[in-house]
């Protein structure tokens, strides 16, 4: 199987990972990562050039590669967003990913610029949007709809969950079946879903306190 080159925008820790998944997934060769010219700092990353996005066209072309955007969820994944657009204005197609170690049904729809970790369940008649990330032991009910430029860490969804573009799920958080969830949410970690929401709505999960009881108490006690 040829290989397709890839550039990575971004070059930070998510850009990190995404060249590990791409390099191993057997059909990419990551050649280079890219930034705003105004945030070029640094000339390497992971042994590869990083290249202003304005210039990459005279190094690597749309005709020459595919593009993965790897920006976080900063200002709820808009940026993500707006450089995927700035992206496909150039001419690039973006890339996708889904683990081969994933455990994902047959029939998964996945939209440009996603990825699904390793040891993600994903179970029938689920799509996943554009942008979207879903990292490892997310797990994913039948007939669950993932909006456009979410990020979603280690979750849980019941059946039949429609969740909105642009919201993140945190470690460990739940949302209960059938339910609808607007758009631009913040679910935080270890939150428990159990209501449809509105557009910007806010989660939190409940904090452990610490006790006060010092630890070495605990084997005297």
């Amino acid at each position: 199987m040829s290989q397709k080159n890839l550039v990575i925008f971004g070059a930070r820790a998510f850009a990190e990972i995404a060249k590990y998944y791409f390099d191993r997934s057997g059909a990419y060769r990551v050649c280079a990562f890219c930034v705003d010219g105004q945030y070029l700092t640094d000339v390497n990353h992971c042994g590869l050039p990083v290249i202003a996005f304005e210039e990459l066209p005279t190094t690597f072309s749309a005709e020459q590669c595919e593009m993965f955007v790897a920006v976080g969820y900063h200002k709820n994944n808009q940026q993500r967003a707006e450089k995927m657009a700035a992206a496909k204005a150039a001419g690039y197609q973006l890339a996708r990913y889904v683990s081969p170690k994933a455990q994902v049904a047959d029939d998964l729809t996945v939209g440009e610029n996603s990825m699904v970790m390793e040891h993600a369940t994903v179970q029938p008649f689920v799509t996943v949007g554009d942008g979207s990330i879903i990292w490892s032991a997310s797990r994913v009910g039948f007939h669950t709809q993932i909006g456009n430029y979410c990020w979603i860490v280690s979750a849980i969804f019941g059946e039949s969950v429609v969740l909105g573009d642009r919201t993140f799920v945190g470690l460990n958080a739940t949302v209960a079946p059938n339910l609808t969830i607007g758009q631009a949410n913040v679910i935080g970690a270890g939150a428990l879903v159990l209501r449809d929401s509105a557009d910007h709505a806010v989660f939190r999960g409940v904090e452990s306190v610490a006790s006060k009881v010092p630890s070495y108490r605990l084997w005297t006690m």
